[in-house]
């Protein structure tokens, strides 16, 4: 284990969590929590400005394990601190150009209680179905997170503490040119990106230098780019969404953090990657499945990571079906994978529907279709298992439909949620330290217990 490795003090999981709240505390009261001395101060805020600072520090995983990290951090912050910053409170660049700290978008909008959306009303088309609100309900975001309205000014300010050089860039496909790079930032000095928003879409935030290294170590995040005249589409004229969500993927190697921690190079010819934990929005296991012993964990993971929602009657034919205040549509999963494996996201109970890859949107007609240069076939079409290579973004609705093989008289008699699993069927993925299940890539996804009649002949 990483532990062994780790000179010095070797705390357990109860004693970062303890200290680290402690520091949180302290810092809160204006004290000085304690640092290296070769970690810099905050920069001076500047308005409309993201300050992103390169860090490192050791993270607990699922088995309680210290594993060395690097991330992009709200604050300067030293390896040995108890509760390093590693990754970044979700920011929000309005087109106003004002930026704003907040993990809920859009501003202003509904709250779903434990990020589940209450449907409008009862369909009348048939029992046990719903309408849902039309532009009505919020989004949470997890950390790691920049949203930005279209057309809206993206600036970011990124500082190095670390040894190496670094960078930010953001992506929108594999082995294109980045949408926007910082260039190479020194130790103690400090890049930045000033950019108009690009096209709405999901982008890959990540430092480049090295790849796939810093990426692995933890310096990765997302950029989601929203239609400020349309919040509740992926794009103008796009796929419509009840709410959407963000899943970033990831994958963290233990042997190539000691290397890092030792300062050594890391040279995957010579040490090839070999991950052994696996995240979903910095969550694995029953932290990521919402039932861990945090409730601040748990109330998270519900309102950012699993889905939960009404059934419809969802025609992905038109994802706008409706008038007026409701309309009958799925809700939008945007993934990210940011690790080095190929994921496999298998749903049970419903299948999804896959719209677009890499800012490209799939075609909806066969005569269109294609199959790129590595098999892929290039359609919107159904799919149980939604393959995510590293570095790419994918968008696809999840209908929220009544479980289609399942009988009448089954889906007439449910009194309570229905909890639907989801997990990646790339097997090893779905443990921790190369063995413990489940503690990998898992999440799940429910139908509400329908909404009751209430008025004269079962009208609500």
């Amino acid at each position: 284990m990483i532990r062994d490795r780790v000179a010095g003090w070797e705390p357990t999981r109860r004693d970062v969590l303890r200290i680290g709240a402690a520091s949180t505390a302290a810092a809160a009261v204006g004290a000085t929590v304690v640092a290296t001395a070769d970690v810099a101060v905050p920069a001076p805020a500047v308005p409309g400005v993201l300050d992103l600072y390169v860090n490192e520090g050791f993270v607990p995983m699922v088995d309680g394990s210290l594993v060395y990290m690097r991330g992009f951090g709200d604050r300067p912050s030293s390896v040995d601190d108890a509760a390093p910053s590693l990754t970044f409170a979700t920011r929000v660049f309005l087109a106003d150009d004002t930026l704003v700290e907040a993990r809920f978008y859009p501003p202003g909008s509904a709250e779903p209680p434990k990020g589940r959306p209450a449907p409008h009303s009862l369909d009348p088309s048939g029992a046990g179905v719903h309408l849902v609100h039309r532009a009505h309900w919020g989004s949470f975001f997890p950390r790691r997170t920049i949203v930005a309205e279209s057309g809206s000014r993206l600036r970011l300010r990124v500082h190095n503490g670390l040894r190496e050089t670094h960078a930010l860039a953001i992506q929108a496909a594999p082995g294109a040119a980045p949408v926007a790079h910082t260039g190479p930032v020194q130790q103690g000095s400090s890049g930045t990106i000033d950019i108009v928003a690009p096209a709405p879409g999901t982008y890959l935030i990540c430092d480049p230098s090295r790849e796939p290294v810093e990426r692995v170590l933890g310096l990765y995040g997302a950029l989601v780019v929203v239609p400020r005249e349309d919040r509740w589409r992926l794009s103008a004229g796009g796929p419509e969404f009840e709410r959407q969500w963000l899943w970033i993927c990831h994958d963290v190697d233990p042997e190539w953090a000691a290397l890092a921690q030792a300062g050594m190079t890391i040279d995957p010819g010579r040490t090839p990657l070999l991950p052994r934990y696996f995240t979903l929005n910095d969550r694995s296991g029953f932290q990521s499945l919402g039932i861990s012993e945090d409730e601040a964990v748990n109330s998270a993971a519900h309102e950012d990571t699993l889905l939960s929602g009404s059934a419809r009657r969802t025609d992905v034919r038109d994802f706008s079906r409706g008038t007026g205040a409701t309309v009958v549509t799925g809700q939008l999963i945007r993934m990210v994978n940011a690790g080095v494996a190929a994921h496999q996201m298998h749903f049970h109970g419903n299948h999804v529907w896959t719209v677009r890859r890499n800012g490209v949107d799939f075609p909806r007609s066969a005569q269109a279709a294609f199959v790129d240069g590595v098999g892929h076939p290039v359609l919107q079409l159904w799919e149980d298992v939604v393959e995510l290579e590293p570095r790419d973004t994918k968008e696809v609705m999840l209908p929220m439909k009544p479980p289609p093989d399942a009988l009448e008289a089954v889906l007439a008699a449910q009194d309570c949620d229905w909890p639907f699993p989801m997990h990646c069927h790339a097997e090893p993925s779905q443990t921790a330290a190369g063995g413990l299940y489940p503690g990998g890539i898992v999440a799940d996804w429910q139908l509400a217990v329908p909404m009751k009649p209430t008025g004269p002949g079962g009208s609500p």
